[in-house]
């Protein structure tokens, strides 16, 4: 039986590969015998071909960890993040958050395609939170645009403060959902130039998915978020349906789907849209 998901032998990169749902994802891979290169600010206690840390707010650290991947790689999965100006033992500015969250991981990502051949593919982890990216499009343009590191930092430095970048405080968690706009719009706007070179470029917006970070998220709006993402199905996420959908999308199951935000939530996102 043709194997569909054909990861056997293929060079993945997974960031965020210490924890949720890049560990799960690292894990999926595994099995499905691809050669997993685990990037995080942590060590990955999976048996991956390497375990190389990475801080996405440096850019000297991902040009470090850039360095160690082979010449030629697959398929790049984009899970590392934090959960907003609170997460784990840390705390981090509004700033840090949008350059750990999208900055770092889209500097990450373009580093890498160079190296990417035809046919292989990239998947990014936003959230729900970034629905609201379309409404604001004219606004997040000038940062999507950016062509450096350093311009789009010093574009968020500049203009973050402005209601209309963020317009939710950070008792909403604004800076994340910023964040997560950014990256969703990016996908958007790079995928079609990205199907030149026949690399597919998705991203998943999870709905609230029981991770480490989960605690994160509650201390920072100081309520239970969870309860407020969940369909009738009646249980939230789990790591590993979030991880399912990556490895699905940037599988060679995937032929022709590229610039899409693939919501996974069980169809939260109707009761959202239609209050009912």
């Amino acid at each position: 039986m043709k194997n569909l998901l054909n990861y056997e032998g293929k060079k993945v990169v997974v960031t965020g590969a210490a924890s949720g749902m890049g560990e799960a994802t690292a894990k999926i891979l595994l099995e499905q015998g691809a050669e997993v290169y685990a990037l995080d600010i942590n060590d990955s206690k999976l048996d991956v071909k390497k375990s190389i840390k990475v801080n996405l707010g440096d850019k000297a650290s991902i040009d470090e960890a850039v360095s160690q991947l082979p010449d030629v790689i697959d398929s790049v999965f984009s899970c590392a993040g934090i959960a907003g100006t609170i997460y784990g033992s840390g705390r981090f500015t509004p700033a840090d958050v949008v350059t750990i969250n999208f900055i770092g991981g889209r500097y990450l990502i373009e580093s890498i395609i160079p190296r990417m051949p035809e046919g292989s593919s990239i998947a990014t982890v936003a959230s729900l939170a970034g629905m609201g990216w379309m409404q604001k499009l004219n606004v997040l343009m000038p940062l999507i645009k950016t062509s450096t590191f350093e311009d789009a930092k010093q574009w968020v430095d500049e203009n973050i403060t402005d209601p209309n970048v963020m317009d939710q405080d950070e008792t909403k968690n604004g800076s994340y959902g910023l964040s997560k706009e950014a990256l969703i719009a990016w996908v958007k706007y790079r995928a079609y130039s990205l199907a030149e070179k026949k690399i597919r470029l998705n991203n998943v917006s999870p709905s609230s998915t029981i991770t480490p970070m989960l605690a994160d998220f509650n201390d920072i709006a100081k309520a239970d978020v969870t309860s407020s993402f969940i369909s009738p199905i009646g249980r939230a996420a789990v790591a590993e349906d979030q991880a399912n959908a990556l490895v699905f999308i940037n599988s060679d199951l995937n032929t022709y789907i590229s610039g899409q935000d693939l919501q996974v939530d069980y169809a939260v996102t109707s009761k959202l849209f239609f209050g009912e």
